[in-house]
């Protein structure tokens, strides 16, 4: 699971409450950039997955901290960098869900009948094909200059935008009274998904409950060191069990679309074994769902909102 308590950006603090939510928010947006920068090398070598995992992070941490910006950044370059990243976190999804595959095969294997494991070797090394063949090509776009172009305006976009005379309407009131107001933006949407997903089967309903709720993480770690030292303690620890089970069920679902289709580029014993595999992920996907509904009305009987709205309190 990735963790909302990385870095933000040096020097951002309490005592920033009161500065422009401008200068601030783009300070912050800088902090990612850096962030992504610092992890570009180690993707491009591809000796740790954890490296892409952690660009993939900021590129997240970003796009939540762009969400909620509106009226502090200026319009179009929200818009548009909200695009672009959106893009950047796209390209390297096939790398990352082979490589969280290639993590699990080997157990998902030991559940399948042992006639059916002759497969084994040719399921395995079309994973691996595919992983090479995936990471060419988000390499080729990691040189290309539509990524340069990417780079640059992210970096543009976190200028300090509290001067002239086209200023966003919040980009001159203080940050912490924004900053409140965006966690609470990002807490509705996380209630609003919540609601939503408790009423239906479709899975792509919990998966924006989950795209809610790491918005919603991203965005308390972004804007915590505005409060006190400690603040939204408690909130954060009621939100890593449903996470869990939220990321099983979107892994599973998406491992069985993947397998099946890697036993289909390997035919023959592979294939038989990948169909295996992909049975008894669809039944992980159905104990996950269940339990990602019990998991939301934990959350919802915790009180969370109660809780949030009075550490905003104490922090203004």
């Amino acid at each position: 699971m990735d963790s909302a308590h990385g870095p933000t950006a040096a020097g951002v603090s309490e005592s920033d409450r009161e500065q422009p939510a401008g200068r601030v928010f783009a300070l912050v947006l800088e902090g990612f950039a850096a962030e992504f920068r610092r992890h570009e090398p180690g993707v491009l070598a591809d000796e740790d997955p954890e490296e892409l995992h952690d660009l993939r992070v900021a590129v997240r941490r970003a796009r939540s901290l762009l969400r909620v910006a509106q009226g502090v950044l200026p319009e179009p370059d929200r818009l548009r960098l909200r695009d672009d990243l959106r893009w950047l976190g796209d390209l390297t999804s096939p790398v990352r869900d082979l490589d969280v595959l290639a993590g699990d095969l080997p157990g998902l294997l030991e559940r399948v009948q042992p006639p059916l494991r002759s497969g084994t070797d040719g399921l395995t090394a079309a994973l691996w094909a595919a992983r090479s063949l995936a990471v060419d090509r988000l390499h080729e776009a990691l040189r290309s200059e539509r990524h340069a172009e990417v780079v640059r305006r992210w970096h543009l976009t976190a200028r300090v935008h509290v001067l002239g005379d086209a200023v966003p309407p919040s980009a001159r009131r203080p940050a912490g009274e924004v900053a409140s107001q965006a966690i609470l933006r990002s807490e509705r949407r996380l209630h609003r998904a919540g609601r939503v997903a408790a009423r239906s089967d479709d899975l792509e309903h919990w998966h924006d409950l989950r795209k809610a709720l790491k918005q919603f993480r991203y965005v308390l770690g972004a804007l915590a060191p505005l409060f006190p030292h400690g603040a939204f303690t408690g909130v954060r620890e009621e939100l890593p069990d449903l996470q869990d089970v939220l990321g099983r069920l979107q892994d599973r679902h998406v491992q069985a679309d993947l397998v099946g289709r890697l036993g289909l580029d390997a035919g023959g014993d592979a294939a038989l074994l990948a169909g295996a595999v992909a049975d008894r992920l669809h039944r992980d996907v159905e104990r996950a769902h269940r339990r990602c509904a019990s998991a939301w009305r934990h959350l919802e009987r915790s009180d969370l909102r109660r809780r949030l709205r009075s550490e905003l309190d104490t922090g203004s």
